[in-house]
């Protein structure tokens, strides 16, 4: 059991969201979402229909929805995805569409971050001694697959230095090698690390896309940042800081 009056006492988090569609849509089949439930409590969620073209990007739009909708009543990350399935697995004519995306419940009292994976890239968790992609075996499945399917709940406390980097494959597989983007996120992500006061989602996207051309697919970040509450306290005070709720940014 995690003591909240010791370990986490000066624990404080920022929220920082980045999406942007492919060169060649007006609208994609990625979202991301982060938003307060309560005032400890804060839910985020990113996700990514297959396929690109206006049916993609209705079934998002629908899937996105059926999330926020029940994350806001449920608040139980696994349950929340079975929802989720259940709209992917009867979108449109029946046929369905497949998804991956991941559900997670943030508790600044206790410090700990709740997630449910529906077959979404892992998400990363970076400090400055180390960092860890956060994946199971064997891995939990996409949405759309089997009707009545529940991922796994997941809980781990988070350190008060710590970074965690929530992406779609548009951010680590842009060139078609998703070892050489889970580096490069690593690298944007260590860059960005001891930077508090800038939008994590958006600056890391930027550092992965630098080096060549950004590829045709969508791509979203959503950064969790948490602080020390001195540190926290002295963003707060940047003239350009992070906003206590999320912030969206369009590229």
């Amino acid at each position: 059991m995690i003591d909240d009056g010791v370990r986490f006492a000066a624990f404080d988090a920022h929220m920082t969201v980045w999406n942007s569609p492919s060169s060649t849509t007006q609208s994609g089949g990625d979202w991301c979402e982060a938003f307060a439930i309560s005032e400890h409590v804060t839910a985020l969620t990113i996700g990514d229909v297959s396929g690109h073209g206006e049916t993609v990007a209705g079934a998002m739009a629908a899937m996105r929805a059926a999330v926020l909708r029940a994350i806001d009543e449920i608040r139980i990350p696994s349950d929340v995805l079975a929802v989720v399935n259940d709209v992917a697995c009867t979108y449109g004519d029946g046929d369905g569409v497949i998804a991956t995306a991941i559900v997670a419940i943030l508790d600044r009292r206790t410090g700990t971050l709740t997630f449910a994976n529906g077959g979404h890239p892992p998400p990363l968790v970076l400090t400055a001694d180390g960092h860890a992609f956060l994946q199971s075996t064997p891995a939990d499945l996409p949405l759309g697959i089997f009707p009545n399917y529940r991922a796994a709940d997941y809980v781990i406390a988070l350190p008060s230095d710590a970074l965690v980097v929530f992406y779609t494959d548009g951010i680590t597989e842009h060139q078609r090698d998703p070892i050489r983007g889970e580096a490069e996120l690593v690298a944007a992500a260590r860059a960005v690390h001891g930077m508090p006061q800038i939008n994590a989602a958006r600056a890391i996207a930027r550092r992965v896309f630098q080096s060549d051309q950004r590829g045709d697919d969508d791509a979203a970040a959503l950064g969790l940042r948490t602080l020390p509450r001195t540190l926290a306290d002295a963003v707060n005070a940047w003239p350009d800081a992070l906003p206590a709720a999320a912030a969206a940014y369009q590229r």
